[in-house]
């Protein structure tokens, strides 16, 4: 009797497995726990026969000195546990890379053909090689063992899954299978080196890569590695068609099943062909946010299932429209685009093309519509959720963009002229979008129990808080927006310093501005504490993430006085660090979670 084994388990294996949960630990969803469990499961279940069979066979031998003596079909009770805790690292660091897709944007083959090609090239030569090594036997027993066990399920996994898998970003997959294999190449080594376990003589082809580790042990990491990687991939491929169905429903009851009932369904049910149009708009409307903007595409991931499409598809209509008025080359060409959208959000939303109940992608063709309208603009249109959408907070981002237009300096035109003008512009520019997302919200849990005179007044906060966010924007952007010949500086604070709109686009380094700086954050901090409060009458499911995109900004206005107390004025965009957001989000996420 002897504890090796269990401190190889104490050094190795269970502090990854601790730090990696307590890192996602707030951000874990049931779906992901069912996954992880249900593939736990199977791993165990699937081992135990396998490596039994290696044990009697004496393959592999463990001495009475390095484990406790406790057995299930021969085999300790340490290794059963290493089959467990390397499926829960290996899921959940997969679970951690792919937390930002979109998964139904992955169920259209569009580049991946030739990974399939050779990824089933190399299932067929790893046959081969199986068939040599169990006809030869000898030497090539322990490899022989360990490709009969890996490939069955490997190739049933690849059948199922492959044109889902190949869609898949490369990095994700890779670095979910190669990092915990080399990290437990270093854990074999340094085991086999102490005698915790013993592969025998005989079996084996006494080759070790980098003259450390024995070739077969290599082979049997990356192909448990790639099992449990692949069965992650097949239960994400169930649950991307799943989130499909769910978003194509014709009714706004259908809810999500149970992880079981829809890998029950994604293996036996038959499929209707996939609506391309729709796939093909999510899919640009997702590489269209994550381009222009990582870290809305990163937070909406923060968000569940049909609410985070929803705001996808609401975040990247923005962003286009944004994109159309800001590139154009003319202002008239702006203004074109902004009444195209205007007549085409009209369109959607009138009586003449009802929206569906729920997943409502309605292809916009009709005559009178202009045909000089960007693809872009149309397909950004035809995708938001009418049926869950308001169209007038949407017709009033419009006219917020019609407000940055009316800037001319060779005419002296400065539409912020007053307080007023300033609160008008952040109501219809971010307010309304803070409006839009909330009722999305709402609708998305029904089951919420908030009552409807509550929505409304956290709609109304939810409108305040919008606001004060775009004050943030306008005190860290000074500089940028003069460089473009802007000033959202009310023209009525200028004139208090002794300052006129010019002067700002002439000289936005000018020490006089700090104070208006100042007086523009600290707005926003009145309003953000006024409206903070009604963050908690949300739904439990969006409070963290909500709070963690509000809060987000709230730090780019200390980061802003930070710059001015240390006299660097720059005309980069402030950026919260990455780590400082993660931080955020993990503390938000939960305390209002758990």
């Amino acid at each position: 009797m002897g504890f090796d084994y269990w401190l190889v388990h104490v050094i190795w294996t269970i502090p990854p497995a601790i730090l990696l949960t307590a890192a996602y630990w707030p951000f874990f969803t049931r779906t992901e726990i069912t996954q992880i469990v249900i593939l736990i499961n199977i791993a165990v279940c699937a081992t135990i026969p396998w490596d039994s069979y290696l044990i009697r066979n004496r393959i592999w031998t463990y001495p009475d000195n390095a484990v406790i003596g406790i057995t299930i079909f021969e085999i300790p009770i340490e290794e059963v546990f290493f089959f467990i805790i390397q499926t829960y690292c290996t899921s959940l660091l997969y679970v951690i890379q792919r937390k930002r897709l979109v998964l139904p944007v992955y169920l259209l083959p569009r580049s991946g053909a030739l990974a399939r090609r050779v990824g089933s090239a190399a299932i067929t030569g790893g046959i081969a090689v199986n068939a040599a090594c169990l006809i030869f036997q000898g030497q090539f027993t322990y490899l022989g063992l360990i490709l009969i066990w890996a490939l069955p399920v490997i190739t049933l996994q690849w059948s199922f899954c492959r044109a889902f898998l190949c869609e898949l970003p490369r990095k994700p997959i890779l670095a979910s299978i190669l990092l915990p294999t080399f990290y437990l190449w270093i854990v074999d080594f340094v085991s086999l080196r102490r005698g915790t376990w013993v592969i025998e003589q005989g079996t084996k082809l006494d080759i070790r890569l980098g003259g450390f580790l024995d070739f077969e042990e290599a082979i049997f990491f990356l192909m448990s590695n790639v099992m449990v990687v692949f069965g992650m991939v097949a239960m994400d491929h169930a649950i991307a068609l799943e989130q499909y169905d769910m978003l194509m429903s014709e009714t706004s009851k259908r809810s999500w099943k149970s992880l079981g009932r829809a890998s029950w369904s994604y293996l036996t049910a038959k499929r209707s062909q996939l609506n391309v149009g729709f796939l093909e708009g999510l899919y640009a409307a997702v590489k269209k946010l994550s381009e222009k903007s990582q870290s809305m595409y990163l937070g909406s991931a923060m968000f569940q299932d049909g609410l985070r499409v929803d705001l996808i598809f609401l975040y990247s209509f923005c962003r286009v429209l944004d994109d159309l008025v800001d590139e154009a080359p003319t202002p008239e060409k702006a203004k074109d685009s902004i009444q195209q959208a205007s007549q085409l959000l009209n369109y959607r939303w009138s009586s003449k093309r009802p929206a569906a109940p729920l997943y409502d992608y309605q292809p916009i063709e009709a005559d009178g519509i202009d045909q000089n309208v960007s693809s872009q603009l149309l397909s950004s249109i035809a995708l938001l959720p009418a049926s869950r959408l308001s169209l007038s907070p949407i017709l009033e981002l419009l006219a917020g963009f019609e407000m940055d237009l009316g800037f001319s300096v060779d005419e002296q035109r400065f539409p912020i002229a007053s307080e007023v003008d300033l609160e008008q512009y952040a109501q219809r520019v971010a307010g309304t979008v803070a409006v839009s997302l909330l009722k999305l919200v709402f609708h998305h849990y029904p089951d919420s129990g908030i009552p409807s005179a509550a929505q409304e007044k956290t709609i109304l906060a939810g409108e305040r808080m919008g606001q004060a966010l775009q004050y943030i924007n306008i005190a860290r952007d000074i500089k940028r927006d003069a460089a473009i010949n802007r000033v959202y500086l009310p023209s009525s604070w200028l004139e208090q310093e002794g300052l006129e709109p010019r002067d700002v686009i002439e000289n936005p380094d000018d020490p006089r501005l700090a104070k208006l700086e100042e007086r523009m954050i600290n707005k926003a901090e009145k309003l953000h504490e006024s409206s903070v409060q009604a963050i908690d009458k949300l739904p439990r499911e969006v409070r963290g993430p909500v709070k963690t995109t509000v809060e987000s900004y709230m730090m780019i206005g200390e980061m802003v006085r930070k710059r001015r107390l240390s006299s660097r004025m720059t005309e980069e965009k402030l950026k919260v660090p990455l780590w400082r957001r993660l931080s955020l989000a993990w503390r938000e996420m939960y305390a209002n979670t758990y």
